[in-house]
């Protein structure tokens, strides 16, 4: 006899809690993600993985700061072979840190996305084998998200062999600044306080889309994000509460380039309560910290953008 949700175990750790409450939703979003949030994949979701030529992860480095990267390979290169099993055969990109902790027994997080459909689905789990090229994750939690504010793309799947210039800085320069101003896409890792046997704490990475410049840059050293309405779980936010430290990476379409940035994050709200939907007034301020930059560096090119209807 199957268990009653009341009955599951809670999916939500205590700053994304925090932040249910003070929004006066904590018992609809105790129950939806019970609903929602599960410890295996369902076939739906094994089957779009499989469908991947790309997939997004959120990992932390030595020193424990999150990065957002991402894997790539023709499709297949992912496969779960069981429903708590997902594995990607790849190597790191350009730019991915030397030191991303992703030995047996590391905390990951993963989203896959795509942009022709608007698909997106994500899943946080732990590394049981790390081979030459072959990662293994066993799975601790599994959901979907909806497609709000994933720009519509299609994409050419002949991959060319990345000849890429990598760039290291602390600080945003001009062609960082353009990037950013560019974009209408980013994935941003962060991390619980502690990692533990509880699957509710490690690493969690998810998208933001906005038109383009919905990241503002308030100096070379600190840029905002946005708060679009969204299904209210506050996994990335209920983070920050709990440790500050983030990492963003920014996948430049025109130029094949991955701009990656580190920092800490503060929550920010706005007194002006007239922003225009699906703006929250809620916002991320990041200290930049270090600035990496692989032109050239993303295998894949993708057409033109149609922006999302929610935008």
């Amino acid at each position: 006899m199957s268990k009653k949700f009341s009955d599951l175990p809670a999916v939500f750790h205590q700053g994304e809690v925090s932040l249910h409450k003070s929004l006066g939703i904590k018992d609809r979003l105790e129950d939806l993600g019970k609903r929602m949030i599960r410890d295996y994949m369902p076939d739906q979701h094994r089957t779009f993985f499989e469908q991947l030529s790309w997939v997004h992860l959120g990992a932390v480095d030595s020193q424990g700061h999150p990065w957002a990267v991402v894997r790539t390979g023709e499709a297949g290169f992912l496969n779960t072979p069981d429903d708590k099993t997902l594995s990607i055969r790849s190597i790191a990109l350009p730019g991915e840190p030397e030191d991303l902790q992703l030995s047996v027994g590391s905390k990951v997080s993963i989203v896959g996305l795509d942009p022709a459909t608007r698909r997106r689905n994500r899943l946080n789990a732990t590394v049981f084998k790390n081979t030459k090229d072959l990662l293994v994750f066993h799975v601790d939690q599994s959901f979907g998200n909806c497609p709000k504010y994933i720009q519509k793309r299609d994409t050419d799947f002949t991959a060319k062999i990345p000849a890429s210039v990598l760039s290291e800085r602390t600080s945003l320069d001009q062609t960082d600044t353009e990037i950013l101003n560019r974009a209408d896409t980013l994935y941003i890792a962060s991390r619980t306080d502690q990692f533990t046997d509880d699957p509710r704490r490690g690493v969690d990475i998810n998208h933001r889309g906005g038109l383009p410049g919905f990241v503002t840059i308030i100096d070379d050293a600190t840029i905002e994000i946005p708060d679009y309405k969204g299904n209210n779980f506050f996994n990335t936010f209920g983070n920050i509460l709990q440790d500050s430290r983030v990492g963003v990476q920014v996948i430049d379409f025109t130029t094949a380039t991955l701009l990656n940035l580190q920092g800490n994050a503060e929550i920010l709200t706005l007194e002006n309560t007239e922003l225009p939907p699906p703006d929250t007034g809620r916002r991320l301020r990041i200290s930049l910290q270090s600035v990496s930059r692989g032109t050239g560096a993303f295998p894949y090119s993708l057409s033109e953008v149609e922006y999302s209807p929610f935008l």
